[in-house]
């Protein structure tokens, strides 16, 4: 990859980095390293400090650093220049969910799972065949957090394909990242109203911890069949059914 265009090296930021915020430390993270290049006025171009200083800057391990700064790369925020560094990355036309789902078409619920279906399939294969114990544990953590609130926490919201997004993330492919996300927006405009059911909720978690075991064990054919299970136009259906009879 070349070089962005020469401009100012960032440095650290002589005000301190926001709080703790919710969510794993990766998402954490994304969030500070957002605020600092917006805090630090960087633009297209600009260097981002070393590793080091944003473990030391955040109070985070390498690992979990690096699990951010893979999301950030993947969506576009900085671009990692092997050898070089990280530079924010120059601006480009945000692509808006509108622009390719209509929530009010006829068949936008079948339109938007079968897609949903495809890209979670390529998403699902890609990490069985590839991913690292670390990431198989990253997401365990994310699941584990989950359980968590669901037992716990009466005013916990559901985040809507945060196991998914996630997953994502770390499939090395930074295109099913991308178009993950927009559905992920056009999901959460279609099925407004129907994610306050917890035992939706729980059902989904566990789906996710059936096909987390499936991709740890490298079983990609039983990885696929719990998607295709769990990404069910039926289910979504009864649903909306549900919700707009309220």
């Amino acid at each position: 990859m070349a070089k962005p265009p020469a401009a100012k090296s960032a440095s650290a930021p002589t005000t301190p980095a926001r709080g703790g915020g919710r969510g794993r430390v990766t998402e954490r993270v994304v969030d500070e390293i957002c605020a600092y290049i917006e805090r630090e006025a960087l633009q297209g171009g600009d260097k981002l400090p070393p590793e080091r200083v944003f473990m030391e800057l955040f109070s985070v391990g390498r690992s979990s650093l690096r699990e951010a700064l893979r999301v950030l790369s993947a969506t576009g925020v900085i671009e990692v220049v092997h050898g070089d560094g990280m530079y924010v990355a120059a601006a480009n036309p945000s692509v808006s969910t509108t622009t390719i789902f209509d929530a009010t078409e006829e068949s936008a619920l079948r339109n938007l799972v079968e897609t949903r279906l495809g890209i979670e399939l390529a998403i699902v294969t890609a990490l069985a065949e590839r991913g690292t114990d670390a990431d198989f544990d990253a997401l365990e953590a994310l699941l584990d957090e989950q359980q968590e609130h669901l037992e716990n926490d009466p005013s916990y919201q559901w985040e809507p394909l945060g196991f998914e997004l996630t997953a994502a993330g770390m499939c090395g492919n930074s295109w099913l990242y991308d178009v993950e996300l927009l559905l992920r927006d056009a999901w959460v405009t279609l099925s407004r109203g129907t994610r306050t059911r917890v035992s939706r909720h729980r059902e989904w978690h566990s789906e996710h911890r059936a096909i987390l075991a499936s991709m740890r064990t490298r079983n990609v054919r039983q990885a696929q069949r719990l998607v295709m299970a769990h990404v069910s136009l039926e289910r979504f259906e009864q649903d909306l059914s549900r919700a707009r009879k309220r």
